[in-house]
């Protein structure tokens, strides 16, 4: 999936599910994404860093990416390079996963990465993983999950969105529109 249609998707899946009250997640998180065969929620988990993770399943002929996500205010951060760092752990996946950041101002994706660049891919134990951005001066909101396309299962845990300094890589890339500027599809292929 290419990264527009990506952000595209979140964009409107924040957009559609923002006022719905996702049962099993922590107050903040939600679930989006056009994947209807997917269930985020918390589990408990043996040999992890943390005693309950956050879990994506999505079941075999998964079509479509499913994301755990929040969404803030970028007042803290704009101006700022920030990292969103977590720790990962996958079974089986089928397309690819990762971590995700954007900053949006206004109607405007300004800085965005979802590890698209660098997937991760099929079965690994707890690893670490990271996304930075430079987030522009007028950012007025940050969204930050981790993302799952295809079939599989990803967790992660201990999240950490923090400002760092200048001399950290950036690892995204300047933005594009968060929604289409045309409508498509008007009539169902």
């Amino acid at each position: 999936m290419k990264t527009y249609a990506i952000v595209a998707a979140i964009a409107v899946g924040t957009l559609a599910t923002a006022l719905a009250s996702p049962s099993g997640l922590p107050a903040g998180w939600l679930q989006t994404g056009n994947a209807k065969t997917c269930e985020g929620r918390v589990v408990s988990a043996s040999n992890a860093p943390s005693a309950n993770v956050f879990s994506l399943d999505c079941q075999p002929g998964t079509a479509g990416f499913s994301t755990l996500m929040q969404q803030v205010a970028g007042t803290d951060y704009a101006g700022k390079r920030v990292r969103l760092s977590a720790q990962l752990r996958a079974e089986q996946l089928a397309a690819w996963g990762g971590l995700w950041m954007r900053a949006d101002s206004g109607q405007r994706v300004t800085a965005f990465d979802n590890m698209y660049n660098r997937p991760l891919r099929g079965s690994f134990g707890w690893q670490p993983a990271q996304v930075v951005l430079d987030i522009p001066a007028d950012a007025t909101t940050v969204s930050f999950g981790f993302l799952l396309h295809g079939a599989g299962q990803l967790q992660a845990t201990q999240f950490k969105l923090e400002v760092v300094a200048n001399n950290v890589a950036v690892t995204g890339e300047g933005g594009t529109p968060v929604l289409p500027r045309q409508p498509r599809d008007m009539t169902p292929p």
